[in-house]
């Protein structure tokens, strides 16, 4: 088998990743856009020392559970994995392919609740960052194709409000003109519909404002036009100077009553409704915890300390990013929350120093996906505290992290799924461990 070849496979079962997963001669093929129990015609495109990936060129049988996608755009764009089936059908697909996943490497069967599925499996993102391209006057302005750097041109996108991919058109329109030069169009949304957008950009624009003016003039629903200046050329998309332009510096996010300010800078949460239900749930998985004293780690905005304070006794709330810290300072002031204790600084070190001088009844977790330190888990494991919340967008790392937490003073309990990511592959867990 090499790269071009054409084979005929089995689909045995969904991985995580969303991919499918069959046996050739003996080794295993992965591809995406199937479901199991289909027979597929593959184009082999890589073969890897363990494993070969193909794209399937026909679907000879189908599984009863393909429907055709919704998007014009699902076969070519990076953005979906599960279109081609049912919304409760890719929700039973995830959960198998994570909790396999997870499983597996704590070395026991482990069956999670949920996962909660979203009250709304289309247009829920609420923020998009679209790359730009210009070549010899032709624009080009969407995702990127699976896999590559290659840019979907995007007419439309059933993840995101229609408006998003409106405003879109709007700028490479104003590209063609030839005075608005973007590396990319970051736009978010509130929950009261209002819009925030970035133009991410090599250098200021010399008409900044006037292209500001003129979208806000065409779209009355953008409140907030920013510049970010980015001169690398690797693959990040935000660089670290932002530049309000026209409108509101910041953007407003309500879950409950609970209001959050948000800068382009600062991270949140792209699906609302489903945020709500996860901190419901941490709520209440809580209530034994009531007038105790939590930290929140990695809390960006925050998000899960300004709700959990409402029953807190005091918290402390730890972030790195210095545009979220000033974020979540000015949304105490705002909610007039005075029992929570905002740190800047890595939050493996700050925790490690509030521990040194103080106790406190529980940690809350939400790390990048690349999931926490080895020394820090380490750390974390032989803490004395009642419990420890854990909320991952990657299971692999979840489980690793939870072996480690788990080979000192703490238990997994509770395991909870939160579809966030509709149409995609991903799944966020919330991950309860209590002290042995």
């Amino acid at each position: 088998m090499k790269p071009g070849d054409k084979i005929i496979l089995e689909i045995e079962k969904i991985i995580w990743e969303g991919k499918g997963l069959g046996h050739y001669n003996g080794q295993v093929v992965m591809a995406d856009y199937v479901l199991p129990g289909e027979k597929v015609m593959l184009r082999i495109d890589d073969i890897k020392r363990d494993y070969a990936t193909g794209f399937p060129l026909e679907i000879i049988e189908p599984s009863k559970e393909r429907i055709a996608p919704r998007c014009r755009h699902y076969y070519q764009c990076g953005g979906c994995s599960f279109q081609h089936t049912s919304y409760d059908y890719q929700i039973k697909l995830k959960k198998s392919a994570s909790l396999e996943v997870i499983s597996h490497i704590l070395g026991r069967e482990i069956n999670g609740e949920g996962p909660v599925k979203s009250s709304n499996p289309w247009y829920y993102r609420n923020k998009a960052q679209f790359p730009i391209h210009r070549v010899k006057g032709q624009v080009s302005g969407g995702f990127y194709s699976k896999g590559t750097h290659s840019i979907v041109d995007l007419y439309e996108c059933p993840l995101h409000p229609p408006v998003f991919i409106d405003i879109l058109h709007w700028a490479k329109d104003e590209i063609r003109k030839g005075d608005l030069n973007l590396r990319y169009l970051y736009i978010r949304q509130g929950t009261s519909g209002d819009i925030m957008v970035t133009f991410v950009v090599w250098d200021r624009l010399k008409k900044g404002k006037e292209f500001a003016r003129e979208l806000i003039k065409t779209f009355p629903e953008v409140i907030s036009v920013y510049e970010n200046i980015n001169k690398s050329s690797g693959n990040v998309i935000l660089g670290d100077k932002f530049y309000l332009i026209e409108g509101n510096k910041k953007l407003e996010q309500k879950i409950n009553d609970v209001i959050f300010m948000i800068s382009p800078g600062s991270f949140f949460q792209i699906n609302i409704h489903q945020l709500k239900a996860i901190l419901d749930y941490i709520s209440d998985i809580l209530s034994p915890y009531r007038g105790g004293v939590f930290i929140d780690g990695y809390a960006g905005v925050g998000t899960f300390s300004l709700p959990i304070s409402r029953f807190s006794r005091y918290g402390y709330s730890i972030e790195e990013n210095p545009i979220a810290v000033e974020d979540a300072l000015d949304n105490l002031k705002i909610n007039k929350i005075q029992n929570v204790r905002v740190r800047r600084g890595k939050t493996e070190l700050e925790l490690r120093q509030i521990a040194r001088n103080e106790s406190f009844d529980y940690v809350i977790l939400d790390p990048p996906r690349k999931g926490l330190e080895k020394e820090f888990s380490i750390f974390l494991s032989r803490l004395d505290i009642g419990r420890i919340i854990y909320v991952s967008c990657n299971p692999t790392t979840l489980a690793r992290d939870i072996r480690i937490l788990e080979s000192g003073n703490f238990i997994l309990k509770h395991l909870k799924g939160f579809d966030l990511f509709p149409q995609t592959a991903h799944i966020e867990y919330v991950a309860v461990l209590e002290r042995r």
